[in-house]
């Protein structure tokens, strides 16, 4: 296919998706919107006034705009010296929008609509909303705050809420004189007191043209923490009061970021000031809000002397990621959801690699395999998956695609890209890119165009298939001799029986391959066709080869036998690089649970690895093991098993220890933390034994154990646990001031393997004694035995009602919450029990989450039926 029949096949399905959007009329279109909000955080309501600047595009008698759960109360508009009042005002809920019908005609030209309107600073994390915070003296405050992603500018007052309809904003917020207020950008020096009434009005420049989901603002009571860049931008981390030192690790991470991605970009960062703010209530990790970005409090504040490495290092990416957005989604931003991708695919590749830039002990680029490549390969492995531009219609469907495929897929594809082109001209296509269509909207064409102009290779043919159909690759590796190789790829399932009508993609796919002959030099060969025949002259002879070597490929590798053998040793000896290691074994696991290689297999491979030292790895061997104990849970063969993870872990666990040794790195403080915890939750007395004594010691001295081993210690103590030792981490959770601290408790109190504690902390979820925010820790915890699985799935049935008040009809929280809770049961029965529950069940916003999770159950029951007995035979030996 050539580069201009491709261009035409995008447009071809870019029209045939619009006629099919659920879009507004095209009858008048915004330029400008003047807003002042009145927001009372006393009963929780708002007023708002707006000028709209339009311009009329055709004849028309009314206009139709987003609004939801807003009552407007006055709506004229002007053109010229006419003002032309509606008659009528209607609402079409489903549609969330608001009809005006005017008098008279509006003629085509420039206009001004005026409104007046209201609504509630609701409890949802979505639109104009409250959260809720403690001050130093134990009284319970509340700030009101913003998030617009995807479709919920709507919610705090009307609007054209559609991404491609982007202007400019010139903002104005009366408050208490006590309060701050924030918004994207800075106030002016006008600011109106009102001295009886104790309000004054905060007026703000106007932004640069951007989408309406960009739009925030922020009241309450406030304290920050202030630098500048290298170029002079104003630079501010603000928390509620008493927070604002936990910030210095983010203001340090967000001021030399900010100056890096200018200088990648080569386009300055067109904003006088970037604000980051912690939240209390907040249902994502963050949102990218131009020059305003909200967080969680988990994902901004750190306590250099109470957070772990991995907070750190959850920090210092979410705000690159967040920062990364400033030019990828708000600079230039998606034309409509279906290429979200744009958007949250590029902020986390570039914002791992503005990490690795800055923190290069963390091996940032071995992480980012397993976290978003393998990620992103379990859910694609799915029939229930779908592709990087996935075609939605209706805003109740957009929350559901902020998932594994537009984040970890899109990365990773376009990690694959970088790879290909190589760095400098990867760069110099994204800076053409982003300088093209600034403050503009695109399509995933116009960065292939891109990308295209500065490598003059036919980018889009590479990559269509990777971005338009769904699923990803499997590779086979026949040796024909020692330096040629038979290639053939196939559609990866998880189930591993792809039917002929859902295996007829065919990748261009680029191999990396090394080997025992110099196993610090890649060579690359593309597979364009269903099989070819291969020479790679430079591993003739060699001891070993390794297909994907780097793991660049987001692609699955199948080995013969005699190209799968001679690897255990080099991945014993050391001698494969950590990437690899990491490569061979997740992708033993992964043919093993779809079926092309027996379970066996690749238990035996793991073998391998008892001399492993990379955190990395080990973190994939424990995923994978992980998932094998919670489906043998209810096997006879069950204590074997955990007895086969001891052997595998006993070494390196000994060799840690649990005290920090002279010379350590982060990364060997994350591999205790996960070592430990494997071994103690799979019985080793020794380890369970000395976390029981650090447990009490803890109790008694909160400062003798380190943050590193504190979730670790918590967890083995809810190992069959003494009411009190559950009465003691939820004391913990009640008191902590740090939210990641809650979390901690909270987790390890969902661990609890007595089946009263799962009750006591279920019963918790709609009591208010946990945040909306944090009830997927709750799910992920309780569903990790079987009994808790049991438990939290019946409290899910009888709390129906309450879950889909709260989370329904397309709210961020509800698909998770409605995986977590479901998808870890392994049995057909169980499969009919929950599509039985849910047959009259209305799952807007969760349809995808359901398919997922029962296209998971099935496959899990798959495997273990197909496993059980030979593996259980195998283990015998453990016994």
């Amino acid at each position: 296919v050539s580069t201009q029949s491709t261009g035409s096949v995008y447009f071809i399905m870019a029209e045939q998706k619009q006629q099919q959007r659920q879009l507004l009329p095209t009858n008048a279109r915004p330029s400008v919107y003047h807003l002042h909000l009145i927001p009372h955080l006393e009963n929780f309501k708002f007023k708002g006034e707006e000028t709209i600047d339009l311009e009329i595009l055709e004849k028309t008698p009314h206009l139709v705009l987003h609004c939801r759960e807003i009552i407007i109360s006055s709506a004229i508009l002007v053109q010229g010296e006419h003002s032309i009042k509606t008659q009528r005002i209607t609402y079409q809920d489903e549609d969330q929008t608001a009809t005006l019908e005017f008098e008279s005609a509006l003629q085509p030209g420039n206009a001004k609509l005026n409104l007046e309107f209201s609504g509630d600073l609701n409890d949802k994390m979505a639109g104009f909303y409250r959260s809720k915070y403690t001050s130093s003296n134990g009284e319970s405050k509340f700030m009101a705050t913003t998030q617009f992603e995807p479709t919920d500018a709507r919610r705090a007052f009307p609007c054209w809420d559609e991404p491609a309809i982007k202007a400019k904003f010139l903002v104005s917020i009366t408050i208490p004189d006590h309060l701050s207020a924030l918004s994207n950008m800075p106030p002016t020096e006008i600011e109106l007191r009102d001295k009886e009434q104790k309000i004054k009005t905060i007026e703000f420049y106007p932004t640069p043209i951007m989408s309406t989901y960009l739009l925030a603002f922020v009241v309450g009571e406030l304290e920050y923490l202030e630098d500048k860049t290298k170029e002079g931008i104003r630079f501010r981390v603000y928390t509620p009061p008493g927070k604002k030192e936990l910030g210095r690790f983010a203001l340090d991470c967000g001021v030399k970021m900010l100056s890096y991605y200018s200088d990648y970009f080569n386009i300055p960062y067109p904003l006088p000031k970037q604000d980051m703010i912690a939240i209390p209530d907040f249902a994502a990790g963050a949102m990218e809000n131009w020059g305003l970005i909200t967080y969680r409090e988990v994902t901004l504040l750190c306590d250099p002397k109470n957070s772990p490495v991995a907070t750190r290092a959850r920090v210092a990416y979410v705000v690159a990621h967040e920062l990364a957005h400033q030019w990828f989604g708000n600079l230039v931003t998606m034309e409509w959801w279906t290429d979200l991708w744009l958007n949250e695919g590029f902020a986390t590749f570039i914002g791992n690699q503005a990490v690795h830039h800055f923190f290069p002990e963390w091996e940032t680029w071995t992480q980012f395999v397993s976290d978003y490549v393998f990620r992103a390969q379990g859910l694609d492995g799915l029939r229930s998956s779908h592709p990087i531009e996935v075609p939605i219609y209706k805003s109740q469907e957009i929350d559901e695609i902020f998932d594994a495929i537009s984040y970890s897929k899109g990365a990773s594809v376009i990690s694959m890209l970088a790879n290909y082109l190589g760095e400098e001209t990867f760069r110099n296509g994204l800076r053409i890119y982003l300088d093209r269509h600034k403050y503009k909207n695109t399509i995933t064409k116009d960065l292939w165009h891109a990308l295209s102009e500065a490598s003059k290779l036919p980018v889009a043919d590479i990559m269509q298939n990777w971005t338009l159909k769904i699923g990803y690759p499997l590779v086979t590796v026949d040796k024909i001799n020692d330096h040629t190789f038979k290639f053939s790829q196939s559609r990866f399932l998880s189930t591993g029986d792809p039917k002929p009508e859902e295996d007829e993609t065919v990748w261009w796919i680029s191999i990396g391959v090394t080997s025992s002959n110099d196993p610090g030099k890649i060579h690359y060969v593309d597979l364009k066709e269903r099989s070819q025949q291969i020479e790679v002259p430079a591993v003739k002879n060699a001891t070993w080869v390794k297909f994907n070597a780097g793991q660049s490929g987001f692609f699955r590798t199948k080995l013969s036998p005699e190209l799968l053998s001679p690897l255990s040793l080099a991945i014993s000896s050391l001698s494969l690089k950590p990437v690899d290691r990491l490569g061979v074994i997740s992708d033993a696991f992964a043919l093993a649970r779809s079926g092309s290689i027996p379970l066996i297999q690749a238990v035996e491979l793991a073998e391998s690895y008892k001399n492993e030292t990379n955190y990395t790895v080990w973190s994939e061997l424990t995923d994978n093991l992980n998932f094998l104990l919670g489906l043998w849970e209810d096997q006879p063969s069950y204590g074997a098993l955990k007895k086969f993870v001891i052997s595998l872990y006993r070494g390196i666990g000994d060799k840690l220890g649990w005290e920090v040794k002279q010379g350590e790195g982060d990364l060997d403080k994350l591999l205790r933390s996960n070592v430990l915890s494997v071994l103690g939750s799979a019985g080793y007395q020794n380890v369970l034994n000395e976390a029981r004594k650090r447990f009490d010691e803890y109790i008694k001295n909160p400062s003798s154990l380190s943050p590193d081993l504190r979730f670790v210690v918590y967890r083995l103590a809810m190992k069959n646990p003494t009411d009190q030792d559950f009465e003691n981490i939820l004391n913990i959770y009640k008191t902590a001031s740090m939210h990641e601290e809650k979390l901690r408790a909270l987790r390890a109190l969902g661990l609890s393997t007595k089946p009263e504690h799962t009750s006591k902390v279920l019963d918790m979820v709609f009591s208010g004694d946990i945040r909306d925010q944090d009830l997927a820790y709750v799910y992920v915890s309780t569903t990790s035995t079987s009994i808790g699985r049991e438990l939290s799935w019946n409290h899910f049935k009888s709390h129906w009602q309450l879950v889909q008040a709260k989370f329904g009809g397309g709210l961020f929280l509800f698909p998770r919450i409605l995986e977590y809770t479901l998808s870890g049961f392994s049995t057909e029965e169980k499969a009919k029990e929950i599509e039985e529950f849910f047959s009259d069940k209305d799952l807007t916003g969760g349809h995808r989450a359901y398919s997922k999770s029962l296209e998971t159950i099935r496959s899990s029951a798959k495997f273990l039926e197909k496993n059980k007995n030979d593996f259980g035979q195998w283990l015998k030996k453990f016994e």
